[in-house]
């Protein structure tokens, strides 16, 4: 099943440029089960779509980690049908 989750960086390395979005975006792109990622320096947020069959998000939290960027999930609104 795919699911959406989107990550603010809150450490103190922050996302600066194009080049750390495309690396952030290479890097979680290795991962089994990613689907898309986005990167954006002037928000601080990383979307990622992925396979919760095929990779669990913490693993995307540790791997972001590694490239130190301390992250937190988004809360996201919830969808009304009305």
């Amino acid at each position: 099943m795919f699911k959406s989750v989107a990550f603010r960086v809150i450490g103190d390395q922050k996302l600066h440029c194009v080049s750390c979005e495309q690396r952030v975006v290479r890097i979680l792109n290795c991962l089994t089960g990613i689907r898309q990622v986005r990167a954006d320096a002037p928000s601080q947020r990383i979307e990622v779509l992925f396979d919760s069959d095929e990779l669990e998000e913490s693993i995307i939290v540790e791997r972001l980690g590694q490239l130190g960027y301390k992250t937190e999930v988004m809360i996201q609104p919830a969808h009304s049908n009305g």
